[in-house]
């Protein structure tokens, strides 16, 4: 999870440019500036109206890629977690992705085209457009992977508003939506997530998902070996003439960023996700290269709201203002107040984002103003400085307000930060226990409601998109963070997303945003951003806003030097 990494880019772009696809009624010649052009323009990769180009051949080189084992497996509809999106987004292509310039494009679609009323989108696939077996990619295909994703775990919320999928020949879907829906291009650009399966090999194979063999994106996989690694090489017969670069990728298992930084450092890795310590450390060099990404990645605190100690919102904004946000930032992110989050949890650079500064204040205010809210949900000053309960409904009287915290065992950050909350709640009379907690385990367990409170690091593209990923009943994210099943809260999601007014987008997100910091159902408190060390031997790695830091891989090259 905390591998979706902030900085702003082109990711700023993307709620003008998904609204005006949605309003407009555009045809393919129509598409905002960065998505696809007509048909008869065709751009680098795409076929032209005499015929596919002729396709260049990937490096016979190997790139090596540490990063976390995809815990989670590799259903598209399952798994929501970062580990797994990482490797499944170098396996299946999807409808919608960000292009080397940042601009949401159409990818597998050579063209959409929308309804005057925004209900009504149709995608033409590419007539080059195959899977690895080098079987066409069809309509059939395209509403297979759709019906599965709206009734899948992962994007049904994003999804509601779909209606029917229907397919109007071989190689074009049309999808008819309740509402207009702003967001769909960015939901059908979802890393993995929206990944397009061969119908036939999913249905051919019971056990596919333990290991995909006919995909659709830029590689695929070869060899799957647990808690060891995946090696993966380029799809033959994948649509883009000059994509993939390498032909190889060695994906390395290994989830301490410290281990990874080590690996890229000694030569057994070319190219790591690492700490904001580790890039501190590394700083400029000839021999390696660091570059961040462009996602928005909030670090928050998430928590049962339906049990005590929390299931009290005068507990949770306790917390809110208990918490050393500003401590946190600059011991564990490396960061300044500009990564601090006073607010629901948007970036302060978000057009749409809203100064809220409830708890900002001193620390002595913040600390006199935690204890009586403690007060007042009835958690008296107890034995030892930790307070008990006093007429707490679901708590025996005199039970400590004594809290376990879990956060993934090996991401350093998450042990820092977890630290420095048990040293910062200490002052107000509640006892936190951190806990390392196994990696393969810790978002499943997360998203089954195991814990009370657990430290957590996801990701958004926008304003918009974090309500709708981490708010909506059924987000790709809700089951991880705020675990909210609210239908009022939805159809606030719902009038923003349908919404073609900026200025009625921009009230309904402040209104939600608002409610989000009075009742905490997740206390997002700052932002992170994750470094890639890479060897100089590689040439072309970019970061795009996409939701997967590894597909930045298909554009890279090795070169010995």
């Amino acid at each position: 999870m905390h591998s979706r990494l902030v900085e702003r880019g082109p990711r700023s772009l993307v709620l003008s440019l998904v609204v005006g696809l949605a309003v407009l009624g555009c045809n393919a010649s129509q598409v905002p500036s960065g998505s696809a052009p007509s048909s008869s323009e065709p751009s680098a990769g795409q076929p032209s109206a005499s015929g596919a180009p002729s396709k260049a051949a990937a490096r016979d080189a190997t790139i090596r890629w540490a990063a976390d084992e995809p815990s989670q497996g590799l259903d598209p509809q399952i798994a929501s977690a970062g580990a797994s999106i990482e490797l499944m987004a170098l396996l299946y292509d999807t409808l919608y992705d960000f292009d080397e310039a940042g601009q949401l494009v159409p990818w597998l679609a050579e063209t959409v085209k929308t309804s005057t009323d925004g209900l009504t989108w149709t995608f033409a696939l590419r007539s080059n457009a195959r899977f690895s077996d080098g079987s066409a990619i069809t309509a059939d295909d395209v509403k297979f992977s759709l019906d599965r994703a709206r009734n899948g775990d992962v994007l049904k919320g994003q999804l509601s508003l779909i209606t029917s999928i229907d397919i109007v020949d071989t190689a074009t879907v049309s999808v008819t939506l309740s509402a207009p829906n702003g967001q769909l291009p960015l939901v059908l650009a979802a890393a993995g997530s929206a990944g397009i399966l061969s119908k036939a090999a999913v249905e051919g194979r019971p056990d596919y998902f333990t290991s995909p063999a006919i995909t659709s994106g830029p590689y695929t996989l070869q060899e799957l070996v647990p808690q060891s690694r995946a090696l993966l090489e380029a799809n033959p017969n994948y649509w883009h003439e000059s994509l993939p670069k390498v032909k190889t990728i060695e994906y390395i298992y290994q989830s301490d960023a410290t281990v990874r930084q080590t690996m890229v450092a000694g030569g057994a890795a070319d190219i790591a996700p690492i700490s904001p310590a580790g890039a501190a450390e590394m700083g400029a060099s000839d021999q390696f290269k660091i570059v961040t990404t462009q996602n928005l990645s909030p670090l928050f605190w998430g928590w049962d709201w339906t049990k005590p100690p929390f299931d009290n919102k005068l507990v949770r904004q306790a917390v809110a203002f208990a918490i050393d946000r500003e401590g946190s930032i600059a011991a564990c992110v490396y960061g300044g107040p500009e990564k601090v989050i006073w607010g629901a949890g948007p970036s302060p650079s978000d057009p749409n984002y809203v100064e809220i500064n409830t708890y900002k204040v001193d620390r002595a205010t913040a600390v006199k103003r935690a204890g009586e809210l403690l007060d007042q949900a009835g958690w008296r000053a107890g034995p030892n400085g930790v307070r008990i309960a006093n007429g707490v409904e679901g708590m025996p009287d005199g039970s400590p307000l004594k809290v376990t915290v879990p956060y993934e065992g090996t991401w350093k950050v998450a042990e820092c930060n977890t630290l420095l909350l048990q040293q910062a709640l200490k002052d107000v009379g509640i006892e936190i226990v951190p806990q390392a907690y196994d990696r393969a385990a810790y978002w499943g367990d997360v998203a089954a409601g195991k814990f009370a409170m657990y430290h957590g690091g996801a990701w958004a593209a926008d304003a918009l998109d974090f309500f709708n990923t981490w708010y909506r009943s059924g987000g790709s994210l809700t089951a991880l963070t705020t675990h909210l099943n609210d239908p009022q809260i939805d159809a606030k999601i719902d009038a923003a997303v349908s919404s073609t007014d900026p200025a009625a987008v921009k009230a309904t997100l402040a209104e939600l945003q608002k409610l989000a910091v009075d009742e905490l159902y997740t206390l997002v408190w700052g932002q992170t951003f994750n470094p890639i060390l890479f060897t100089s031997k590689l040439d072309g790695f970019i970061t795009t806003p996409s939701t997967a830091l590894s597909r930045g891989l298909m554009y890279t090259d090795y070169v010995q030097q």
